[in-house]
C-alpha cells in the first residue's frame, strides 16, 4: 500500500513537470520574443531535465503520513492545473481565432475600399513602404541631430520624445511584420490608418549592446481628401512639394525648396505611437525551434478572387487564367521559393537580392549576419515544394500584388561550424505551408528583354553584381521595387495570415 501511494504520487508529481513543460517560439533565425515571424518557420523540440527525488530520514514513513503527503502533492498538482488553464485560457483569448482574424481584415477592407473612393491613388504596398522607411529612421535618428529631418512626419510631441532621454544608440532596426487595425474616413476634416507593427533593434546604452523585439501600435494622420503621391516620393522619406531627400529644420522647413510642411497638409504623419510589449533577445534565440501553429489550418481567401482573376485576365489581355497562372506558379513562385532558400541555406543572403523587396531583404539581412558572427548555418535540406495555390489579387494605381500559399517539406536544422546540429533537425521532416506576396509596377509585364532567375530583369546581365540597395552594377537600375519584374514583398506564416 505504501509503495502504491509513492508511486502514484511521484507519478502526478511527474505529470506536472511534464504538463508545464512550453515550447519556444522562434524559427531557425527567431526575430521576435513575442511569436514566430520569421522568413521560413521551424519546428521545435522541447527538451526537459532529469529530476531526481530522494528521501533521507531515520524511520519509515507510516500510512498516516503518507496519505497527508499524497494529499499535500494532489492539492499542489490541482492548483498548478488550475493555473496552467487560466494561462492558456487567458492566452488563447489574446490571441484571435482565424474566423476572428478574418472579420477584422473584413472591416479594414471595407474602410480601405472608402479611403480609395476619395483617394485613388492610395497604395497599401507604397504606404507600408513609407511606414517601414518612417520607422526605421524615427529609431536610427533618435537622440541624433538627423532626428529633425523627420518633423513634417512626426506630431509636436513625437518630435520632442527624445529630447530628454540618451545618450544612447539604436541600430540594426528590423520590421517583422506590418498589420492594418483600422482605417477611419469617418471625420470631415482627417484621415487615420492604425497599424500594429512587430520589430527589433539593438539599443547601445553606455557600451552596453541589448537586442529588444517590440510591438508597438502606430496611428497615421492626415488631412482629408489628399490624394497619395506618386511611388518616388512614397518609397522614401522626402519633401511632400519638391521631391528631394528629407532635410528639414526643426520647423518643418524643407532646406532644398524652402517651404514649411505642416504635418499632415501634403503627406501621411505620425500623431501617436504605444509600446504594447518588449521583450530582451540573445543570441540563443537563433537557434530555439517553434512548433508549426497553422499548416493545418483552412487557407483564408479574397472573398472576391473570382472577379480579380478576370479582372486580371482583362487587363493583361489574357483569354485564361491559366495562360497566365502555369508559368507564373513554375517560373516565378516555385523557382523564387528554391532560389531564395538555397542562398538562405548558404548564407549568401546577398545571392538573392534581386528577387526580394527592400523590406524583406533588409529584415532577413541582420539576421544572417548573425548567423555569421557566430559561424553557424540555418541548414534547408531537401526541399519539396508541394501545392501552390492563389488565394488574393489587388490591383491599385501603381502595382498589382498576388498573394500565393505555398506548401513544402524541408530538413530544417542549424549547426555550428564543426557541422554539429544546435537546433532543429536532421532526421524529421518539416512539413509547413506559407504565405508569399508578389508584386511588380503596372506595366511591368511588357518588358520584351527576355531574362531568367539569375538575370537583371531590366538588360539580362548576370545577376552576380547587384549592390545591397538593389541596383544593378551592369545598367544602373534598381531593381527591387517591382518595375522590371515580380519582387517577392512579403512572407507571412500561416498561423498570422489574416488576408
Amino acid at each position: 500500500m505504501r509503495a502504491f501511494i509513492l508511486v502514484f504520487a511521484l507519478s502526478i508529481v511527474s505529470l506536472s513537470w511534464l504538463n508545464s513543460a512550453e515550447a519556444r517560439p522562434g524559427g531557425g533565425h527567431s526575430s521576435s520574443g513575442h511569436h514566430s515571424s520569421s522568413s521560413h518557420s521551424s519546428s521545435s523540440h522541447g527538451s526537459f531535465s532529469s529530476h531526481s527525488y530522494s528521501s533521507h530520514s531515520s524511520r519509515p514513513m507510516s500510512n498516516e503520513e503518507l496519505v497527508i503527503l499524497l494529499i499535500i502533492v494532489i492539492v499542489y498538482i490541482l492548483f498548478k492545473m488550475m493555473e496552467q488553464r487560466r494561462n492558456a485560457a487567458s492566452s488563447l483569448a489574446s490571441m484571435p481565432t482565424p474566423i476572428i482574424r478574418v472579420r477584422q481584415q473584413d472591416q479594414v477592407k471595407r474602410q480601405m475600399a472608402l479611403l480609395k473612393q476619395s483617394d485613388p491613388n492610395f497604395s497599401g504596398i507604397l504606404f507600408l513602404d513609407f511606414v517601414h522607411s518612417l520607422y526605421s529612421k524615427f529609431y536610427s535618428y533618435s537622440t541624433h541631430p538627423e532626428f529633425r529631418y523627420l518633423s513634417p512626419f512626426l506630431s509636436a510631441d513625437l518630435q520632442r520624445h527624445f529630447d530628454q532621454t540618451g545618450p544612447w544608440i539604436i541600430s540594426e532596426v528590423v520590421i517583422n511584420g506590418i498589420k492594418w487595425r483600422e482605417i477611419n474616413t469617418a471625420d470631415p476634416d482627417r484621415e487615420t490608418i492604425c497599424l500594429v507593427i512587430d520589430a527589433n533593434y539593438t539599443l547601445d546604452l553606455q557600451g552596453q549592446r541589448t537586442r529588444y523585439a517590440v510591438t508597438e501600435r502606430w496611428l497615421f494622420e492626415r488631412k482629408k481628401g489628399l490624394l497619395s503621391p506618386e511611388p518616388e516620393k512614397m518609397q522614401s522619406l522626402c519633401c511632400p512639394h519638391c521631391g528631394a531627400p528629407a532635410q528639414f529644420t526643426d520647423a518643418g522647413l524643407c532646406e532644398h525648396c524652402a517651404r514649411v510642411i505642416h504635418q499632415g497638409d501634403r503627406q501621411w504623419y505620425l500623431a501617436r505611437r504605444a509600446v504594447l510589449e518588449t521583450t530582451a533577445l540573445a543570441a540563443a534565440d537563433l537557434v530555439t525551434y517553434a512548433e508549426e501553429q497553422g499548416t493545418h489550418f483552412e487557407t483564408i481567401k479574397q472573398d472576391e478572387l473570382s472577379e480579380q482573376m478576370l479582372r486580371f485576365q482583362q487587363q493583361h489581355g489574357l483569354s485564361d487564367w491559366e495562360d497566365f497562372w502555369r508559368p507564373f506558379a513554375n517560373d516565378v513562385v516555385k523557382a523564387y521559393f528554391v532560389t531564395i532558400y538555397q542562398h538562405w541555406s548558404r548564407r549568401d543572403w546577398q545571392g538573392a537580392r534581386h528577387l526580394l523587396s527592400d523590406r524583406l531583404f533588409e529584415a532577413n539581412l541582420f539576421w544572417q549576419q548573425l548567423y555569421a558572427e557566430q559561424n553557424w548555418f540555418n541548414r534547408l535540406d531537401d526541399l519539396n515544394i508541394g501545392q501552390v495555390e492563389v488565394v488574393k489579387i489587388e490591383i491599385d494605381p501603381f502595382y498589382e500584388a498576388v498573394t500565393v500559399r505555398v506548401y513544402a517539406s524541408c530538413y530544417d536544422y542549424t549547426e555550428d561550424a564543426s557541422g554539429k546540429v544546435i537546433g532543429g533537425s536532421k532526421r524529421s521532416l518539416r512539413r509547413y505551408s506559407e504565405y508569399w506576396i508578389f508584386a511588380r509596377r503596372i506595366g511591368a509585364e511588357k518588358v520584351s528583354t527576355p531574362y531568367s532567375i539569375n538575370q537583371c530583369p531590366q538588360c539580362g546581365a548576370p545577376a552576380d553584381n547587384i549592390g545591397q540597395t538593389a541596383i544593378c552594377g551592369y545598367c544602373g537600375s534598381k531593381i527591387s521595387t517591382g518595375e522590371f519584374s515580380w519582387v517577392l514583398f512579403l512572407i507571412t506564416q500561416d498561423e498570422a495570415y489574416d488576408g
